[in-house]
């Protein structure tokens, strides 16, 4: 198994991000792994049989999956996660736009600007970012590549499992479109 593939196994698949998990993960008693580390770079270099330099360098080198993993991940959707490669291609394809609506990231930043820095009108933090979303195309399939795709929260909260993929399309996006662009052009909020 490469360094890559060991700590992406220890980093995402044991998610190995305070004693406790080294502890569990080594078979250890509660308590051992904070006497033997001093930190937790310490045991990803000893575990890993590298340097602080090189633990670096795997870092930068997983930073992009790292910050969408830290966004996106639940356990749902761990299917997704199971390798980098494939859920950064995946990802990709998705050119940071809503697969229904078409609106931007961006754009939903500007939103967010708009209103005073939420998304929610009612101040509420789910959502008050303005973050893309993991939307399921088809609510009773499961969380995989064929059956996901980008969407803003607007289209995946009203669409959520209530409307088809198809009748979302044809009824109700041309009226997001025509309402984004209204917040956009700072016609209403």
């Amino acid at each position: 198994m490469s360094i890559n593939d060991r700590y992406f196994m220890l980093c995402y698949t044991e998610r190995i991000h305070e004693f406790a998990k080294i502890d569990e993960y080594k078979k250890w008693t509660v308590g051992t792994a904070r006497t033997k580390y001093k930190t937790l770079d310490e045991f990803y270099q000893t575990e890993l049989e590298i340097n602080q330099k090189e633990l670096i360098h795997l870092r930068t080198d997983f930073k992009r999956f790292n910050d969408l993993y830290s966004r996106y991940f639940n356990e749902q959707r761990k299917e997704l996660f199971e390798k980098p490669k494939p859920f950064l291609e995946w990802y990709d394809k998705q050119k940071e736009s809503c697969n229904y609506c078409g609106i931007t990231q961006s754009e939903l930043h500007t939103i967010v600007k708009l209103r005073d820095g939420k998304l929610t009108l009612n101040k509420k933090t789910k959502r008050s970012k303005g973050t893309l979303e993991i939307e399921k195309l088809n609510a009773n399939l499961g969380y995989t590549f064929k059956n996901c795709v980008l969407s803003c929260p607007f289209c995946n909260n009203a669409k959520s499992n209530l409307i088809s993929e198809d009748g979302w399309r044809a009824f109700f996006v041309p009226a997001m479109k025509e309402y984004f662009n209204s917040i956009l052009n700072n016609d209403s909020k």
